[in-house]
């Protein structure tokens, strides 16, 4: 099953636990399909994938994928992302991955299935 990983889990876990982010943003063109099945991930560390886990979600279903640039992003998105605003997302996207306008970026909406 694939991994949809969140680094920065101090910022995401409450998010993602609460139903205000049901979305997220990857640089480049992605490989997930839409009603694929993924296990949600969180790390401090960015080693996400070498080993250095802190603390697994639970499962989630990829609903929707766009393929786009950054100034093509919606508010409508930013918000499913959990952000306060499309600004604040581009300005994150901007710092986080050295990105531009014209960087290609891919939209992810998902359903958590949290179990309790």
């Amino acid at each position: 099953m694939a991994i949809l990983g969140f680094h920065f889990s101090g910022v995401y876990n409450e998010v993602l636990i609460n139903g205000n982010k049901t979305a997220t943003i990857m640089t480049g063109e992605n490989y997930f399909r839409i009603g694929q099945d993924v296990l949600v991930y969180l790390s401090e560390k960015p080693g996400l994938f070498e080993g250095e886990i802190e603390k697994r979600i639970d499962k989630a279903v990829i609903k929707e994928i766009k393929i786009k640039r950054i100034k093509d992003l919606e508010e409508y998105e930013a918000k499913f992302c959990g952000s306060r605003n499309l600004e604040d997302i581009k300005s994150a996207l901007k710092n986080w991955y050295n990105s531009e306008d014209n960087s290609i970026i891919t939209y992810i909406k998902f359903d958590l299935e949290l179990n309790d």
